[in-house]
Parts: structure tokens; sequence; C-alpha cells
């Protein structure tokens, strides 16, 4: 059973990182799988924050998490910018967490 799942890890490993050289070098995307990768980025930074903002009980967390989270869905709406976004994120955890 561990097998299985050291192979499948390896496979959506190698997956995931050779798919950028082989549209990068020429390869041609269907479109949905082109609106699949352009959504790739917001759902790990979701994923990513998800966990910080939303408690298991399914209520918001107290803290800088959730203020920084909704600066952060502003600053991307506003600018169309996920490094935008990201550096606000990080600055406002910075910043709340020294007050």
């Amino acid at each position: 059973m561990i097998w299985i799942a050291i192979v499948g890890s390896a496979v959506a490993t190698y997956l995931t990182r050779s798919l950028p050289f082989a549209v990068a070098f020429g390869g041609h995307l269907p479109s949905a799988a082109r609106r699949y990768l352009e959504a790739l980025p917001v759902a790990i930074i979701a994923a990513l924050v998800g966990p910080a903002v939303v408690a298991p009980a399914g209520t918001l967390t107290h803290g800088a998490e959730p203020v920084a989270a909704a600066l952060v869905v502003a600053a991307v709406a506003w600018r169309r910018s996920l490094l935008a976004g990201v550096i606000i994120g990080v600055l406002a955890v910075a910043l709340l967490r020294l007050i």
C-alpha cells in the first residue's frame, strides 16, 4: 500500500513540474486546460490561507489572519495581481501581529 502512495506522489510531482516546460516549449493546450492552469494559483493560495482564516467548526479565527485575508481579497480585486495580494498579505499579517 505504501508503494502505491509513493508511486502516485512521484507521478503527480513529475506531471506538475514538467507541465510548464511542455507548455513553454510550443505545446498547445485546449482552452479547458488553459482555464484550469490560470485558476490554479488562486486555488493554491486559497488552500494555504483557508485553514488560517476558518476554524474547524466553520467560524472565523481571531487575530490578524481574517483581516489580512480581507485586505488580500480587496487588493487582488483592485489590482488584478496575485503578487500584490501576496505582498499585502504578508505585510498585513506582520504589521497586525505587531499591534
